[in-house]
């Protein structure tokens, strides 16, 4: 069965400027996506495998997880009826139709009709990151999201995250307890992942380590608009020159 929000697309980041945002993903080793004309302002694409990152000029959201499936203009009344308010609805002959709706932690998970960029002929399996495992969503309460993502017949397993987590099943989302850390992240696993040096060459910015984690060897790296990526790396530290 098809998921009701649709397949997952990108996660979507607004950016002041998309070209320096591709060029610093691309040097980090994501790689390039086609991407369509839909949108009127600047739009660029890079994907790894689990991932597609979509870098945009404009948006009323940072930060928003965008879904694909057809028949956009039925879905509002099928969220209605599982008692999922819809924030937001685009639909008519002469716009790309869109609906927008908030996961219990406040994310914005917008669901489009078509899609915008075309996957690349080959997606790396890993990057200088290393190989990505889930998009981190922070929340306060899990058995709140559980519930919402089951009302979309969505299957929630553990995580396996070394704190306390849910995943959502089918998807590449899971979440963390707000008070781990605040923020949504990127995590992945990091064996494989370049040096710090090297990715601080690239242009990423290295953070301090999270408490939570402190007895976990892991990395904290920071990219575009600041977005936070955590690699749980046995070699944590080693790679710092």
């Amino acid at each position: 069965m098809k998921p009701m929000i649709g397949r997952f697309l990108e996660l979507a980041l607004v950016t002041a400027d998309p070209g320096a945002s591709w060029s610093e993903l691309r040097q980090l080793g994501f790689a390039d996506a086609a991407s369509g004309d839909i949108w009127t302002h600047p739009y660029g694409v890079v994907a790894c495998e689990g991932l597609a990152i979509g870098l945009h000029a404009l948006g009323d959201e940072p930060v928003s997880l965008v879904f694909v499936r057809p028949q956009v203009a039925t879905l509002e009344r099928d969220l209605s009826a599982r008692f999922i308010d819809v924030e937001s609805i685009r639909i008519g002959s002469d716009v790309f139709n869109e609906l927008g709706v908030r996961e219990p932690g406040g994310m914005l998970l917008r669901v489009i009709e078509a899609r915008t960029f075309s996957p690349p002929p080959e997606l790396p399996q890993s990057t200088a990151l290393g190989r990505f495992e889930s998009i981190s969503l922070p929340c306060t309460d899990l058995a709140e999201v559980q519930g919402f993502w089951e009302r979309l017949d969505m299957q929630v397993v553990a995580g396996t995250a070394p704190w306390d987590s849910i995943a959502v099943e089918g998807l590449p989302i899971s979440y963390h307890e707000s008070r781990s850390f605040r923020e949504p992240a990127l995590l992945f696993d990091g064996k494989g992942a370049a040096s710090d040096a090297e990715l601080r060459s690239a242009g990423a910015t290295t953070g301090r380590p999270l408490a939570t984690l402190r007895t976990h060897k892991h990395r904290v790296v920071r990219s575009v608009e600041g977005l936070e990526m955590i690699l749980m790396d046995p070699r944590a530290g080693a790679g710092a020159g």
